[in-house]
């Protein structure tokens, strides 16, 4: 690998795009000037202040070519509280190692992803598909960039799509959903010395704790690749004070799902069953809102894009991943063939002291390069 390759990555290192705010344009203007440097023609998107996608394509001499499209995203999670050994923004190597905010979580696939499509277009390699890499911004919060790009481009001639997130060189065929639930239940106050005045929305929510409870078992899916489903209550809020009936109360309760296009499904059933548990005039009354949609990205192993991953790779097993991606917005209904694959340590994700290996940097770049050359020959 050249010492530019590296230092491109560390130049993406050493931006803070942290989000909330992010900030993603910083990084969208390291790929610019990159870009410019090698004559590259490129598009950049304003969402926002501050915050935009790029994207570049290599056009394909053929007519109706298709597409092949390279995700990833220019955020970040926070650093957080716990003191790091090495700054999260210098871009440190030792023992081959480089650390720092989003090394693995996925600047280093993002930065693989663009100098595979670089040196392609260095070379003139003519290829017979369109290949398009995108810098999206905002996946780990919103998707804004992902979402702006469905909005404003046909997704009808993309052929397959790679996202670079951190899989440790595994090559993966998807991802689990997650529908996150906020469930309120609005009852009565009294005084506390007088319960049977009011009506108690804490003592409701444990209703809805013990139907969350249930669902753990009635919901149970596994699918080889990304495991087994999940239901939990994890944030929970209410009361005024002790010595008064509580008269609202809030529980956020979190799906992870590993079977595509049933997250209507599953909120229309999770309300029923809720009504059904306070429908008499002695109970709070309930409501319900969707914080978090993302679907289950699921790929048949026997696409094109996963085989010729498989191959490339040397490997002869696939595996899924258990955090979502940009791909549950790209590719909603599991319909384009989606391949997962980054040199980053998917366990590393979100944690202090995030590294990337090096030497599996390198690797990335020659693995997409070739990937891209393979499926678009």
């Amino acid at each position: 690998m050249t010492q530019s390759n590296l230092d491109f990555l560390k130049s993406l290192i050493n931006i803070d795009s942290t989000n909330p705010p992010a900030n993603e344009d910083n990084v969208v203007q390291v790929f610019k000037k990159r870009c410019e440097s090698k004559n590259i023609p490129f598009d950049i998107t304003n969402l926002s202040d501050q915050r935009s996608n790029i994207s570049v394509t290599l056009k394909s001499n053929q007519r109706d070519a298709g597409k092949l499209l390279l995700s990833g995203h220019t955020d970040t999670v926070k650093i957080g509280a716990q003191e790091w050994k090495y700054d999260p923004f210098k871009g440190e190597i030792e023992d081959g190692k480089l650390y720092g905010r989003g090394t693995s979580d996925m600047k280093s696939g993002l930065a693989a992803l663009y100098l595979a499509l670089e040196s392609l277009y260095e070379e003139g390699y003519e290829l017979n598909k369109d290949i398009e890499f995108l810098a999206t911004a905002g996946e780990e919060v919103d998707s804004i960039g992902a979402k702006h790009y469905v909005q404003s481009t046909t997704m009808d001639n993309i052929d397959a799509i790679i996202i670079a997130e951190p899989t440790s060189e595994k090559v993966a065929i998807g991802h689990k959903g997650a529908l996150w639930i906020e469930v309120t239940l609005t009852g009565k106050t009294a005084h506390g010395a007088m319960p049977e005045q009011g009506i108690n929305a804490v003592e409701g929510m444990n209703k809805v704790i013990n139907l969350v409870n249930d669902l753990k078992e009635e919901w149970a899916e596994e699918t080889a690749a990304l495991g087994k489903s999940s239901i939990s209550a994890n944030m929970i809020n209410g009361g005024i004070q002790t010595n008064v009936i509580p008269d609202q109360c809030v529980l956020n309760v979190d799906i992870r799902t590993v079977t595509p296009n049933i997250h209507d499904n599953l909120y229309n059933q999770f309300n029923q069953r809720l009504n059904q548990l306070f429908s008499d005039n002695t109970s709070p009354k309930v409501s319900t809102q969707v914080l978090l949609d993302r679907a289950t990205v699921l790929t048949n192993e026997n696409a094109e894009i996963i085989q010729n991953a498989l191959d490339i790779s040397n490997e002869n097993n696939i595996t899924g991943m258990a955090y979502y991606t940009d791909g549950s917005v790209l590719n909603p209904d599991s319909n384009i063939p989606t391949l997962i694959y980054g040199p980053g340590i998917e366990t590393l994700a979100h944690q202090p002291n995030e590294y990337v290996e090096v030497k599996a940097f390198e690797r990335s770049i020659d693995f997409f390069k070739n990937l891209i050359k393979q499926f678009a020959k």
